[in-house]
């Protein structure tokens, strides 16, 4: 999946971002941010809870769909929050789809939230995530705090894989 940032005219505006997810306003409290833990700790275990669509696990809130976002933690985190707001960004622009489940055997209905479950991330760049792959939210402790060369290695790169169900008739 291809996402040019800089076509994208919400993704450097966070009041542009903000007027185009209106949900951000009730999102944005302090009950709503606790319910992350829950998340966080769950897509630690492997399995994020896709009923929390605003949380993005350990990572933080996927509100607003903008590029700027907290600068406090590691690379491996803020790069990876950046590839999931934009992941939840064109679900929510229905340019994603929900590619798993039982209604999307043979059709991939839109998704407006994005279904954390049906992806995983791999790193590829500064240093490759070559043993296994790790779910939106899942904490960098267990797969990337590492991975950062400083100078050399600040761009990183993700390689995303998506769950598909596919309907096979014979």
């Amino acid at each position: 999946m291809l996402y040019l940032s800089e076509l994208d005219p919400t993704w450097n505006n966070d009041e542009l971002a903000f007027f185009t997810n209106p949900e951000a306003a009730w999102l944005a409290n302090p009950v709503a941010l606790a319910a992350c833990l829950a998340d966080a700790a769950s897509a630690t275990a492997g399995t994020p809870i896709d009923a929390l669509f605003w949380c993005a696990g350990s990572w933080g809130n996927l509100y607003p769909f903008a590029g700027r976002g907290p600068t406090l933690g590691s690379r491996a985190r803020e790069t990876s929050l950046s590839a999931a707001r934009s992941l939840a960004a064109l679900h929510r622009r229905g340019l994603a789809r929900r590619t798993m489940g039982e209604d999307a055997l043979c059709e991939s209905p839109i998704a407006p939230f994005l279904p954390k479950s049906q992806y995983k991330l791999s790193m590829f760049y500064p240093l490759p995530e070559t043993q296994r792959a790790h779910v939106i939210g899942e904490s960098p402790l267990r797969w990337g705090e590492w991975r950062n060369i400083p100078a050399v290695g600040e761009d990183h790169l993700y390689l995303l894989w998506r769950w598909n169900d596919c309907c096979a008739t014979f």
